[in-house]
């Protein structure tokens, strides 16, 4: 894999309902690009995205992971994250470092809670979004039903990019509303790279949606909105430019459709992010902090200074602490020195690697808007930010939750004992919403997490990367107050 600038990377947050297909999406894309010869399942251990053994147990994403993508001379870093709540403090590292979003939808059931709470999360952080309905090759679906119900809980904003084409019940292609031009991807007209005329049946349809993407286009711009109403029609690069205004400023919020598992619309979902989503560069400026809680505005440029924040840390008994980093300014480079602004230290970084799922490759630099790992890092964690030496500033912190759900852990035997202290202040600073309290006045060590799904992966961690089996139980009250004597007393209204 190359090198990429600024200017040729986008970073883009998977966000979404639990078991929605968003790891799927990927894995079709990994396949579709060739990254890798075979698709993938979690279920069935082949992934290369979800690998743990917590995830192939549970056949769901627990962890965040970095997919990139080379598509069109572009590169595409897809930040998976998972789905179910409990995970939460995964999902906000992701959405941190992710500069636009996708969301994936499950066809049957559109606006699951996990759907409706990405959307809203999407638009508070004001990234550009783009739906894609999945699974559209399942039995008892229908797009229009799905694309009306995003429509009416969401607004005009939603707006069909791509709609498929169903014959005798079956997903046999799909129709792209721009281009005016209709892929086939089963039956006698199958070939995924050649365009044939819209189907006559679906041509009016085609034209409601394509007067909706004009309409939604001359909202953003003068000179276009004048255009509109006059009644000309916009051209195709006038289209473009137009829905490029709008994904930025959350105007549009293009829906594709699609299967994962059969690869449908995949090439034209990566096409539209490489065309519609803003690459990092765009930003133009971000603000950091200096030491003296001065603001300081820097350049979403490799001419700047270098800046890169640490957003996930993985601690691996054999590798060690595994930094996953963004670099925000600058350029990071393989076997250099850099200083963490956060306790001032100096730190020696080695190779850096670009992640693909389960798979690192040695790189010798990271360009402005990239993402990679460093091993190894000594003094450095989640949030902290590397800078140049005598050059520090610090990127704001990531928000995690704060855990509530506390249980007591006592260790199985004495073996078990001398071990679980260090597991627990490894996990910690694996994990920002798990944090362990040594209670004084109870004597015992209580473990918080979101929920007891988070509590029971932690459990199993600690049991398979630490060798120590612990068991819990609900942590014992204090009461602060007791009655010591009787006494009689009246009261009236």
């Amino acid at each position: 894999m190359r090198d990429y600038l600024s200017s040729e990377v986008r970073n883009v947050c998977v966000i979404g309902h639990s078991g929605a297909g968003k790891t799927s999406v990927l894995e079709s894309m990994l396949y579709y690009t060739k990254a890798t010869d075979r698709f993938g399942k979690t279920s069935e251990g082949s992934s290369m995205i979800d690998f743990d053994a917590e995830e192939i147990r549970r056949g769901i994403s627990v962890y965040t992971s970095i997919v990139p993508i080379e598509w069109e001379d572009c590169k595409i870093n897809f930040i998976d994250t998972p789905g179910y709540l409990d995970f939460v403090g995964e999902k906000q590292a992701g959405f941190a470092v992710g500069d636009s979003c996708l969301i994936v939808a499950n066809a049957k059931d559109v606006l699951e809670s996990g759907t409706r709470l990405a959307y809203k999360q999407a638009i508070a952080a004001k990234k550009p979004t783009i739906f894609f309905i999945n699974k559209l090759d399942e039995e008892n679906t229908s797009f229009q039903e799905a694309y009306d119900k995003l429509h009416e809980a969401f607004g005009k904003s939603i707006i069909p990019f791509e709609v498929p084409i169903v014959e005798n019940g079956e997903c046999v292609g799909s129709v792209n509303i721009i281009r005016n031009k209709a892929w086939y991807y089963k039956g006698p007209k199958a070939d995924g790279d050649k365009p044939h005329p819209v189907p006559e049946d679906m041509q009016e349809e085609v034209n409601l949606y394509k007067d909706q993407i004009a309409e939604a286009v001359a909202m953003g711009d003068d000179d276009l909105m004048e255009k509109f109403f006059s009644g000309e029609e916009f051209t195709d690069a006038e289209l473009t430019r137009g829905v490029r205004i709008g994904v930025r400023n959350g105007e549009i919020c293009p829906v594709y459709s699609g299967s994962a598992t059969q690869s449908i619309g995949i090439q034209r979902l990566m096409d539209l992010i490489v065309t519609y989503f803003p690459t990092y560069s765009e930003k133009g400026m971000y603000t950091a902090t200096s030491p003296n809680d001065v603001k300081v505005e820097l350049m979403t440029s490799e001419k700047e200074v270098l800046t890169a924040q640490v957003f996930k840390t993985i601690i691996d008994p054999f590798v060690g602490r595994i930094s996953y980093v963004k670099v925000l300014s600058g350029v990071l480079s393989s076997d250099s020195v850099v200083s963490n602004a956060n306790n001032g230290k100096p730190e020696k970084v080695g190779t850096i690697f670009i992640i693909k799922g389960k798979h690192q490759t040695a790189a010798g630099k990271l360009f402005t808007g990239d993402i990679g790992a460093i091993q190894k890092l000594q003094y450095t964690k989640t949030n902290d930010t590397l800078c140049e030496k005598g050059k520090l500033v610090m990127a704001d912190p990531i928000v995690f939750d704060e855990p509530m759900y506390g249980q007591a852990v006592l260790p199985k035997s004495k073996n078990d004992e001398d071990k679980l202290s260090n597991g627990l202040a490894r996990l910690q600073e694996e994990d920002p919403t798990f944090k362990v309290i040594n209670n004084a006045e109870t004597k015992e060590t209580v473990i918080y997490g979101i929920g007891d799904q988070h509590l029971d992966i932690i459990v199993n961690k600690l049991k398979n990367k630490y060798k120590t089996e612990v068991t819990l139980s609900d942590p014992k009250v204090m009461y602060r107050e007791t009655i010591t004597k009787t006494a009689v007393g009246e009261g009236r209204h």
